[in-house]
């Protein structure tokens, strides 16, 4: 319910000048979730806005303004592109090739191979309801939720949770119930 005071609060409030118990009073108003309240802060907030911009007088921008600022906003052409360094190269998300495994519901793409140290980084898309069957590990297995779901020895994991399976380890069956994508660096020996 709005009162005098919460006007003379949402007034002040919105011309910037609220401090101390005065501010502390409307901002316990403000948490209190008043719809009321809310939009009458709204009003002041607008009328302050339309004080404000009616004293501003108007000026003349400068000769040649709008042409340095649509040069400064205009897109560029894109450069040619070049052949990447020799250490280096990037698969974006529409290259690469994605293919099936034997498990239903999982498509995986290889994304870099490290024969010298035997490990491979592979992306990973589990449909929803995909079960992944108990497995051994040779090595080290590292995987990053990207998003979704991925259950995983009793734990549940999302979009941005991380996992580590030691090497000689054996995983138990893990699955997703709503789907994900997973960033996984195995032994190249485990997966390929």
């Amino acid at each position: 319910m709005t009162t005098e005071r919460t006007t003379e609060l949402a007034a002040l409030n919105a011309a910037g000048v609220l401090d101390g118990d005065d501010l502390r009073e409307f901002q316990n108003l403000m948490a209190a979730n008043d719809a009321e309240v809310a939009r009458d802060l709204g009003r002041w907030n607008d009328v302050v806005a339309a004080v404000t911009i009616a004293g501003t007088k108007p000026c003349t921008p400068p000769t040649g303004l709008k042409a340095r600022v649509m040069e400064m906003i205009a897109p560029t052409a894109k450069p040619a592109p070049t052949k990447p360094a020799p250490n280096f190269y990037s698969i974006l998300q529409s290259e690469g090739e994605w293919k099936t495994l034997p498990v239903p519901g999982v498509r995986v793409k290889s994304l870099a191979a490290d024969t010298r140290r035997g490990l491979s980084v592979q992306l990973y898309e589990l449909a929803p309801g995909t079960r992944f069957p108990s497995h051994h590990h040779s090595g080290p297995e590292e995987c990053f939720v990207v998003s979704g779901d991925f259950h995983v020895e009793g734990r549940v994991l999302h979009g941005g949770d991380f996992h580590h399976a030691e090497e000689e380890s054996d995983h138990g069956e893990s699955f997703t119930e709503n789907g994900c994508t997973l960033l996984v660096m195995v032994a190249t020996a485990d997966y390929n």
